[in-house]
């Protein structure tokens, strides 16, 4: 049978006496106040077991001495019945009734009530103030300023365990506002730990990162608050937010993401980022991580905080620009496929690919920027994605993809980009006539893309028209805008007269 939590308090307390005797010699209570307790613990072996070892329960001895709960109680017997219910269910009660409740059941005005209620303060007061006091005071030495509510009632029951028990309750609520506490969130505290709290609401946002996360070491500082028990529950109670072993202001996406690169210590991965920040959605993080200055890409694929990094990654062709233009208008072809690969974790053949792009002229291992890259005409009649209507319109034909469907552009020729009046670097918006009241899409032709012109937004369109993946669609590129057709029936795969 294991041993009652009094049992273990006895035997540590006759261990420590023994070792009392037999390490220091003592004899006495005199004897044993000169020894340092620390010392007796460690030598006792119940160090690791202090923390466990509770003696609250030998304070039940000393309750036939206090007598707080019955002298206060017999105040409150002492009066006539309506005090005594407006002290049991008001005055002295966790949740008070209204004046007007009291009144009713009385059959006197509110009024009346509040005149009874004061009658009866007063009359407490002159009665049982010392004895209330002597309680708060006690209390106040007991719990300090904040306490786990386990730990307060169990030490409030100590002081007034004596009371009837239909005066329990308003001994203990007269006590506590004596002393000033309240039930918080978590915890029991005083006035003075409220207060603590409105400090921290006020100084937190000052000891906090751009991200929101506190120097928490350093707000405690500022506040004096080193030592102040029930600390995470004062946080919590100022409003902030503990994630881990770091304190918010806020929980947030931002502050998330940025302790989770704090923590993986270096640039990572979207997936790895979400999976640390314990983020279950993470389809707008490469949208947070790309807008937001607090933190920067690194590679094509790998974000960090700003902090670590003056060279952040914006793309090959930036990197390409940002390179010539550092050495002075000019750079070597063989350096740039070298040092871009390696430091941004993209392929070699990569940066090829856009030096080969109208962005930049190459002359032998030398390569400039262009200041303004042109390009000639195009037949539409040679473009390989146009089919004709009858009536000599062109007409784009593609097959749709899922890519579509979830907001992708598609890639046309450059005799298209132009047909819609788009020239290199160069966008525009075409309405669609049909279907009507989508959105309109979006032409663009970037330089510096060796895939060439792009058309975008067509996603609504697609929809609205019921196109599924796989079939083919048809865009007729009229002069007033855009508009898709039911069917390719009919269509010519030449313009009509040629």
């Amino acid at each position: 049978m294991s041993p009652t939590p009094d049992r273990d308090y006895h035997d540590a307390m006759e261990r420590l006496l023994g070792c009392a005797v037999l390490f220091h010699g003592a004899e006495t209570l005199a004897d044993l106040a000169e020894i340092d307790i620390g010392t007796l613990l460690e030598q006792s072996g119940l160090g690791d077991a202090a923390d466990n070892l509770e003696f609250l329960s030998a304070a039940d001895a000393l309750r036939a001495e206090i007598q707080i709960g019955r002298e206060f109680a017999s105040v409150l017997e002492s009066m006539d019945q309506r005090r005594r219910t407006i002290a049991r269910r008001r005055t002295y009660a966790r949740v008070p009734d209204k004046l007007a409740v009291l009144g009713r059941e009385f059959g006197v005005s509110r009024e009346r009530v509040r005149q009874l209620e004061v009658r009866l303060r007063w009359e407490v007061e002159k009665a049982a103030s010392h004895t209330v006091g002597r309680a708060a005071a006690w209390l106040e030495k007991a719990v300090g300023i904040a306490a786990r509510p386990e730990k307060f009632e169990k030490i409030l029951g100590l002081l007034v365990g004596d009371a009837p028990l239909q005066w329990r309750a308003a001994v203990e609520v007269a006590i506590m506002k004596e002393g000033g506490y309240e039930y918080l969130d978590g915890v029991v505290g005083s006035e003075a730990f409220r207060e603590l709290i409105e400090r921290v609401r006020r100084l937190a946002p000052g000891f906090a990162t751009r991200a929101g996360v506190i120097d928490e070491d350093g707000l405690r500082e500022r506040l004096g608050a080193t030592g102040v028990p029930e600390w995470s529950a004062l946080a919590r109670n100022a409003g902030l937010v503990r994630l881990g072993d770091s304190l918010m202001l806020r929980d947030t996406r931002r502050a998330r993401v940025f302790l989770a690169l704090r923590r993986i210590g270096e640039p990572a991965r979207r997936d790895l980022i979400a999976d640390v920040a314990g983020l279950l959605d993470n389809s707008s993080l490469s949208s947070l991580l790309s807008s937001d200055s607090l933190f920067v890409r690194f590679t094509k694929d790998k974000w960090g905080l700003s902090d670590w990094t003056d060279d952040p990654y914006e793309g090959v062709v930036d990197a390409i620009v940002k390179r010539i233009e550092e050495a002075g208008g000019e750079a070597s072809v063989a350096a740039l496929v070298e040092d871009i690969p390696a430091r941004f974790e993209v392929l070699p053949a990569t940066v090829r690919n856009y030096l080969g792009t109208r962005k930049f002229e190459v002359d032998g291992d030398r390569v400039r920027v262009v200041a303004a890259p042109v390009a000639p005409m195009r037949d539409l009649g040679e473009a390989r994605d146009i089919v004709w209507s009858p009536d000599g319109t062109p007409v784009l034909r593609f097959v749709v993809g899922m890519h579509h469907l979830r907001g992708n552009s598609q890639k046309v020729s450059v005799a298209v980009a132009q047909h819609l009046g788009v020239g290199l670097d160069g966008s525009a918006k075409i309405p669609f006539q049909r279907p009507h009241g989508v959105d309109d899409a979006s032409v663009i032709w970037r330089s510096y893309d060796p895939n060439g012109p792009e058309i975008g937004r067509l996603r609504e369109a697609l929809l609205e028209f019921g196109v599924q993946p796989g079939e083919e669609a048809f865009v007729l590129l009229g002069g007033d805008g855009l508009r898709l057709l039911e069917t390719g029936s009919g269509l010519l795969a030449e313009k009509p007269g040629v």
